[in-house]
């Protein structure tokens, strides 16, 4: 692709590095970005760096976190006694979106691959 500005070619490069996301796409958002007004694209990006900044994980089960236990955690109402152990946070959200499990969870950060150089060091296995 070519571009008419280093700019633009330099926040397609930016988004296309976000997982699933081509060139194309990634020229898309760009464009996109550039139709909206200054303000907007202004929030947008210091969302996302606050977020990058701020976000925390909880300190129990690893979760993401906005203060040192995450929601799920400190709810005195789920069974703090049952616990979901998952490979990512993204395994939370899916069990969540159900509104069927009531416990806890413990996110592992990943699973133990011996062929990738991951064993039971690089996980979050003894956070407890």
């Amino acid at each position: 692709m070519q571009f008419s500005s280093a700019l633009l070619e330099s926040a397609v490069n930016e988004f296309s590095r976000l997982p699933g996301i081509g060139k194309k796409t990634a020229l898309r958002l760009v464009l996109h970005l550039l139709k909206q007004d200054a303000s907007q694209v202004t929030q947008f990006s210091e969302t996302i760096a606050r977020m990058r900044n701020e976000i925390r994980f909880c300190k129990r089960c690893c979760n993401v976190a906005d203060a040192d236990l995450c929601t799920i955690c400190s709810n005195t109402y789920r069974q703090q006694q049952t616990i979901c152990v998952v490979e990512t946070i993204r395994d939370v959200i899916a069990i969540e979106s159900t509104q069927q499990f009531n416990g806890t969870y413990h996110v592992l950060g990943g699973i133990i691959s011996p062929l990738d150089g991951v064993g039971p060091d690089q996980l979050n296995i003894d956070s407890w």
